[in-house]
C-alpha cells in the first residue's frame, strides 16, 4: 500500500483542530495546497522546502489560520507563519 501524503496532512491537520469527518476534506486540502503555493513563493519559488520542519510548521499553521478564520478579514498573516518563513529564508 502507497503513503498517501497528501491524506497524512490532512490528518494531522484535523487531529490539530480536533475535527472528526470527512465532510470539510476538499476544503483542507485546498487550505493546505494554497498554504504551501504562499510559503513557497514567499521564501524561494525553485527551492526545495520540504526537508525543514519550518515549512511544515509554516503551511500547517496558515491552513489552519485560514480555515479557523473564514468570512474573516485575513489580510495579516500570523506572526509564527512569518517567523518561519524569515527562518526558511535564511536556510536557503
Amino acid at each position: 500500500m502507497k503513503f498517501d501524503v497528501e491524506q497524512w496532512e490532512v490528518d494531522n491537520f484535523k487531529q490539530a483542530l480536533y475535527l472528526d469527518g470527512e465532510e470539510e476534506d476538499q476544503l483542507i486540502k485546498d487550505y493546505l495546497k494554497n498554504a504551501k503555493a504562499y510559503v513557497q513563493n514567499a521564501v524561494n519559488p525553485t527551492a526545495d522546502l520540504t526537508q525543514y520542519e519550518q515549512y511544515t510548521f509554516a503551511v500547517q499553521m496558515l491552513a489552519q489560520f485560514w480555515y479557523q478564520n473564514r468570512g474573516i478579514d485575513m489580510s495579516n498573516t500570523p506572526y509564527q507563519v512569518l517567523s518561519m518563513i524569515q527562518q526558511l529564508r535564511g536556510l536557503v
